[in-house]
C-alpha cells in the first residue's frame, strides 16, 4: 500500500477512474492535462511521450484509453517524479490493462541526463522516436510573470533555460516521421507556437478551448504531423462550460468519461 504524504492530495480524474496524488500547494494538474491526453489519436501498439509530465496525469489519462506499446514521461523536479512513479503504481490496480508507463527524471536542456535511459529496442533514449509526443510547456516567459511562493509552481509555469523554442524543438525531435506533436498552451502565445511548429511539422490544427460560449479562448491545443506539409486548419474547438458555470455535455464526455476529443469534434 502506498501512503499519501501529508502535503499531498488524492484527486479523481476521468470520473474517478484514475486517482492522482499531487502536491496540495503549488503546481496541480487539472483539466488541461485531461484535454491534452484526449487529443491523442493513436492505434493500439503506438508509443507516447509526455514531456514535462508533472505527476503523470496526462500520460496516465492517455494510457487508460489506448493500449500503447509504451508510454514515457519526462520530468525534472524530483518530488514530481516520485509522485508520478507512485501514481503509475497506484493506478495499475485501478485501470484494467493499463499501458506500461515509465517516468524519467531528466532536464530537457541537459543531454547527459538521458544517458542512463534507453528506448524500445535498447536504443539510446534520445535516438528513440515516438509515434506521439504531448506536452504542456511552462506558460510564461521568465521575467513576464510573478513568481509563485511555491518553487514547484514557479518551475512548472515559468520558462527557465528551456524556452518555448527549446521545448518545441526537443519535443519535435522525439517524434517519428508522420507522428504527431501536440501542445496545450496559452492562446496569447499561439503566433509564436505556430511559427515554430510550422518549421518542424505540417498539417497543423488549432483547437480553441472556450471557457464558455461568450468568452475568449484562454487555452489552445496545437497538433502537427512531422514530415507532413499540409495546410494549417482552425477547428471549431470545445466549449467547456455553460453560462451558468456547469460543464457542457462535450466537456463531460472528455473530462469525466474519457472520450477522444477528435471523436467529439468530428
Amino acid at each position: 500500500m502506498i501512503e499519501t504524504a501529508p502535503d499531498c492530495t488524492e484527486d479523481g480524474f476521468l470520473g474517478g477512474r484514475l486517482c492522482i496524488r499531487q502536491p496540495q500547494k503549488g503546481f496541480r494538474a487539472g483539466s488541461d492535462a485531461v484535454l491534452l491526453a484526449a487529443s491523442v489519436q493513436a492505434d493500439a501498439g503506438d508509443t507516447l511521450l509526455d514531456v514535462g509530465c508533472g505527476v503523470g496525469t496526462a500520460a496516465l489519462c492517455a494510457a487508460s484509453r489506448i493500449s500503447f506499446q509504451e508510454v514515457a514521461g519526462i520530468e525534472f523536479q524530483e518530488n514530481l517524479v516520485e509522485l508520478a512513479k507512485a501514481n503509475v503504481t497506484l493506478n495499475k490496480g485501478r485501470v484494467q490493462e493499463l499501458a506500461p508507463v515509465r517516468i524519467l527524471k531528466a532536464d530537457i536542456t541537459k543531454k547527459k541526463d538521458f544517458d542512463a535511459y534507453t528506448g524500445i529496442g535498447d536504443r539510446r533514449f534520445l535516438e528513440t522516436g515516438f509515434d506521439h509526443v504531448i506536452s504542456n510547456p511552462p506558460f510564461y516567459e521568465e521575467g513576464r510573470a510573478q513568481c509563485s511562493p511555491s518553487n514547484i509552481k514557479t518551475k512548472a509555469h515559468i520558462e527557465g533555460e528551456a524556452s518555448l523554442d527549446v521545448w518545441i524543438r526537443f519535443c519535435a525531435a522525439r517524434v517519428k516521421p508522420k507522428g504527431t506533436l501536440t501542445l496545450i498552451h496559452r492562446s496569447d502565445r499561439l503566433p509564436e507556437i505556430l511559427a515554430k511548429m510550422n518549421q518542424l511539422c505540417g498539417n497543423l490544427c488549432v483547437i480553441p478551448l472556450w471557457p464558455n460560449a461568450k468568452a475568449a479562448a484562454k487555452r489552445v491545443l496545437i497538433q502537427g504531423v512531422k514530415s507532413a506539409n499540409g495546410p494549417t486548419q482552425l477547428h471549431p474547438g470545445i466549449v467547456l462550460h455553460e453560462l451558468d458555470g456547469t460543464p457542457t455535455a462535450n466537456a463531460e464526455k472528455i473530462l469525466r468519461q474519457g472520450d477522444s476529443l477528435f471523436d467529439i469534434l468530428n
